[in-house]
């Protein structure tokens, strides 16, 4: 299942100068959704302890995963709206 990923969060391109060359550099970075969901692990983390979300003891990484991609799909989704 492909999900809209917002494009990149940083994307880069240029000329990077070397010793004896120059070498064009075109770097798409990560997604932009990537970046939200791990600029929300801190709130996935609250979240799993303040008990919002049922979490077996050794599924909670997996949970706050989730959780963090839910919010950084929330958030593109707001993004479009506005």
């Amino acid at each position: 299942m492909s999900k809209e990923t917002g494009g990149p969060a940083f994307p880069y391109s240029g000329v990077h100068k070397g010793k004896t060359e120059n070498f064009i550099v075109d770097s798409q970075g990560m997604t932009l959704r990537d970046y939200f969901a791990a600029k929300s692990m801190a709130v996935a983390w609250s979240a799993l302890e303040g008990g919002y979300f049922e979490a077996e003891p050794d599924s909670s990484a997996d949970k706050m995963a989730e959780c963090a991609y839910q919010l950084a799909d929330a958030m593109l989704r707001a993004r479009e709206a506005s």
